[in-house]
């Protein structure tokens, strides 16, 4: 009897936290969650990932595609030492999931959106993670990259998002929605702790509001009270252990969360 295919949440269970990366597994049900409600709506594609190093993630968004999707793993694999790549190849095989991962040992800053199957009559993507070198001008490009490859409702993940390591990425995120006016962020997915760092998911006006709403009523415990204020709109922010606190006329203070 051949063991049952490795599902989303037994990965996160049982091997999420023993594969090495940084990526919340909060962040991770989030994401999933994300791809869940595309599924539901009908809004299919495929997904990718810059900075796949050993995976964790990305098997994360490979086991919430659907059958005929595929996930994307871009990265130089070269780092911390040449074998990551083959690592990665051997845990995919050692989950079952090889056919469902094409492995694209690539520069993302010099990609074309052809290679990801974007341009006109091409496969589109409907999840982008990006976890680049976390240079700001990397980022650009990256964020250039996805833009040019998404599906009409696909969501762009930017990891390290308002990481003390990291504090210029977001100048570098502004700068890209000025000049792509047509996307938002919709949700901030706060950090689990200081290494764990928040994301920013990514999507076009239009469909904004249909996963923000979506979203808090998936992790309506988790809804911070406070939104985050960005140039031209307001974002969910959906952390791990939500805290706030009101501050009243007169010096009394109440805890709001």
């Amino acid at each position: 009897m051949s063991p049952a295919p490795l599902t989303f949440d037994r990965y996160m269970r049982e091997h999420y936290d023993a594969v090495p990366g940084m990526s919340s597994a909060f962040a991770a049900h989030v994401c999933a969650a994300t791809m869940r409600l595309q599924r539901e709506r009908g809004w299919g594609g495929d997904a990718a990932e810059i900075g796949a190093f050993e995976g964790r993630f990305l098997i994360a968004l490979a086991l919430a595609l659907q059958p005929g999707e595929r996930a994307l793993a871009i990265d130089l694999y070269d780092w911390p030492d040449i074998h990551v790549g083959l690592r990665l190849r051997e845990r995919l095989a050692g989950l079952g999931l090889a056919e469902r991962v094409d492995i694209i040992c690539a520069d993302s800053r010099r990609l074309a959106p052809q290679r990801l199957g974007g341009g006109e009559g091409g496969r589109a993507i409907r999840f982008f993670h990006i976890d680049g070198d976390h240079q700001p001008q990397s980022l650009a490009r990256d964020m250039a990259l996805a833009f040019a490859c998404m599906a009409p409702w696909g969501v762009i993940c930017l990891d390290d998002m308002l990481s003390p390591a990291y504090p210029e990425l977001g100048i570098a995120v502004a700068q890209a929605l000025q000049a792509n006016p047509q996307w938002a962020v919709f949700c901030v997915v706060d950090r689990e702790d200081i290494a764990a760092a928040a994301k920013f998911l990514l999507c076009r006006q239009e469909y904004a509001q249909a996963y923000g709403e979506a979203l808090a009523r998936e992790f309506a415990d988790r809804v911070w009270g406070m939104q985050a204020q960005f140039a031209r709109h307001r974002a969910l922010v959906l952390a791990p252990r939500p805290r706030l606190t009101r501050f009243n006329p007169g010096g009394s203070v109440d805890p709001v969360q």
